[in-house]
């Protein structure tokens, strides 16, 4: 069960079992794997160590997770929720790759919150775990984001939903954002949400991020399950990404980068 402040649609018990009968319906994809990003169960270490679980279970089709660790809230934060998840030897799950907490939420945070210097000690001392950080935010959020990532050079960040979280059609103001992370290096890019963007159009939207980025740092993402509550097909944004792809000439190994490939350099699969 999800978010009890969501609309009715949201309201059930989403399964793994659920997602994988939704990608066997596809005509056009075939799914071999999920990585789990988190979804905000309480508390979050339960919720990690039952989707470590999954995927440690050869049953399961769960391969990695990203989970809540909780960076805003500064280092030793981040060293409690690490420490709870280490084996007898004191290393970290195989399948843990990194963590998210939303930029999103009621109150807002402020759209600077990621360069504060608690938030920042928190990304430091993720990186050291050798773990990825993944951003989640509405548009304005952006240009801070790109700041704290330049901090952190070494360090490997992704962009879920292409930073465009109820961005709505401001295509100018949030394109002029993507385009200054594009510049670092660290930085990959997902393409997906597109049910939560509000726009007419996810077309250009697409078109420009992976002009921004290159066809070797975005990955097609599914967002599953919100995107079956709000009515979209478990497909169609990966149908909108790879019309995206061929529009801008890709060939088929940068099509299977896209939705395979860099999925699997980025989270070590």
């Amino acid at each position: 069960m999800w978010l009890t402040s969501e609309s009715e649609p949201f309201q059930r018990d989403w399964t793994e079992a659920d997602v994988c009968k939704l990608a066997a319906q596809s005509e056009h994809f075939v799914v071999k794997g999920y990585v789990f990003v988190e979804c905000g169960n309480i508390p979050a270490v339960e919720e990690a160590k039952w989707t470590l679980a999954m995927a440690s279970n050869s049953d399961s089709q769960v391969c990695a997770v990203v989970a809540h660790v909780p960076v805003p809230d500064g280092a030793e934060a981040v060293t409690a929720f690490l420490d709870a998840l280490r084996d007898g030897s004191g290393a970290l799950p195989l399948a843990l790759k990194g963590g998210r907490v939303v930029l999103l939420g009621d109150p807002m945070p402020a759209p600077d919150a990621c360069l504060a210097p608690t938030y920042l000690e928190g990304l430091a001392e993720l990186q050291k775990a050798g773990l990825l950080w993944e951003w989640c935010c509405l548009p304005e959020a952006i240009p801070s984001i790109s700041k704290a990532c330049q901090q952190f050079p070494e360090m490997l960040f992704v962009l879920d939903h292409l930073g465009h979280n109820d961005g709505g059609e401001d295509f100018d103001t949030w394109s002029v954002a993507i385009t200054e992370l594009s510049k670092h290096p660290n930085v990959v890019a997902k393409l997906g949400a597109g049910e939560q963007w509000m726009v007419a159009d996810r077309g250009p939207f697409l078109d420009h991020a992976i002009s921004a980025f290159g066809f070797e740092r975005v990955m097609a993402e599914s967002n599953w399950f919100v995107n079956t509550a709000m009515g979209d097909a478990y497909d169609k944004m990966f149908l909108c990404v790879k019309e995206s792809c061929e529009r801008l000439g890709a060939t088929p190994e940068q099509i299977d980068m896209v939705f395979s490939g860099n999925a699997r350099r980025v989270y070590s699969l």
